[in-house]
């Protein structure tokens, strides 16, 4: 019990920092006439207005007017036209936040007027985007397989929710079946939030992601005891993943769904984000078993009480954040 405690307390090590990985810079590169382009990047509407970083156009490239600043439901703007006489193929984007900004991750869509559609992923923290100098031959399947475990994985706030499923069912089969009931239940709102058929408004959903991991903080801080949520952890993973899936269906949205092969994206993104919980699971299994070999700290329902109010104080703050 009290390593799952200190488990879970070396992910908030990395959770305070970037806790905004999941919500990404989105750039955006339409070429108009052959050699205009217009650039525009947004950062998310629960992020301040001043966090929106300055992007340089491509070397070789001239501006055709100042940059310009705007704001909407969906976030900050910023934007800008340049000219350029040759491609973009093999240059780069050098992005400039102001200090204090969270190291978001970014994702350019370039969509040259005679070429194919180009998806572009840069880590968190990452100031200089490259443009292959080709298009990637990576078929659909894996590209999207691989943003979906990218995704996951960069994505702090579901990571703790994870975290928090694996602490209440603590055997593998239990956390196999619950994490399998999280996926399955937030494909569903994931696949019809990104087809549009179904809206939810994006601050409100990463507000109530928040409250999921507070809910699963009280449940710990409080033990093992005979409710729903720990007789049964997947109803209570199943009805938060609902809300989940409208998260992923947002990054997806900013990524761009191809308009051939719909489904098989949209099959191998849920498959990606599957993989990587799998693989984020077997690493905290694992990080336990190791740390069950270490002599024992502590009372365990003391450390367990610290490690709940640490993550619900967490969660918290990032409920507000995202209220505000």
């Amino acid at each position: 019990m009290r390593m799952l405690c200190l488990a879970l307390l070396l992910a908030l090590v990395p959770a305070a920092a970037r806790a905004d990985d999941n919500r990404p810079l989105a750039l955006t590169l339409d070429e108009g006439k052959p050699g205009e382009w217009d650039m525009r990047w947004r950062v998310p509407a629960n992020l301040a207005a001043y966090m929106v970083p300055e992007v340089g156009v491509p070397e070789g490239c001239e501006p055709l007017g100042p940059s310009r600043r705007w704001s909407d439901e969906l976030g900050y703007w910023g934007g800008v036209r340049f000219t350029c006489s040759a491609s973009l193929a093999g240059k780069s984007i050098t992005l400039a936040y102001p200090r204090g900004a969270p190291p978001l991750a970014t994702i350019v869509r370039l969509h040259p007027a005679r070429e194919e559609e180009e998806t572009i992923l840069a880590q968190p923290g990452e100031l200089t985007v490259a443009i292959p100098a080709k298009p990637a031959d990576e078929n659909l399947f894996l590209r999207f397989l691989r943003l979906g475990v990218e995704h996951i994985w960069t994505g702090i706030d579901h990571l703790l929710f994870v975290a928090g499923l694996i602490f209440i069912a603590r055997t593998w089969r239990r956390t196999a079946v619950t994490i399998t009931g999280f996926t399955i239940s937030h494909s569903i709102t994931l696949a019809l939030a990104a087809l549009g058929l179904v809206t939810f408004p994006p601050g409100a959903v990463e507000a109530v992601i928040a409250l999921s991991i507070v809910f699963l903080a009280v449940e710990i801080a409080k033990g093992p005891r005979d409710t729903l949520t720990w007789r049964r952890p997947v109803f209570v993973a199943m009805s938060f993943g609902l809300l989940h899936g409208f998260g992923f269906a947002a990054v997806l949205g900013q990524i761009g769904l191809p308009k051939e092969g719909l489904v098989t994206a949209l099959l191998a993104f849920n498959l990606g984000i599957e993989l990587g919980q799998v693989a984020f699971a077997a690493v905290v299994f694992a990080v336990l078993h190791g740390l069950a070999r270490l002599p024992a700290l502590g009372h365990p329902q003391r450390v367990q009480g610290i490690a709940a109010y640490a993550v619900g104080i967490l969660a918290s703050y990032w409920m507000f954040e995202r209220i505000a």
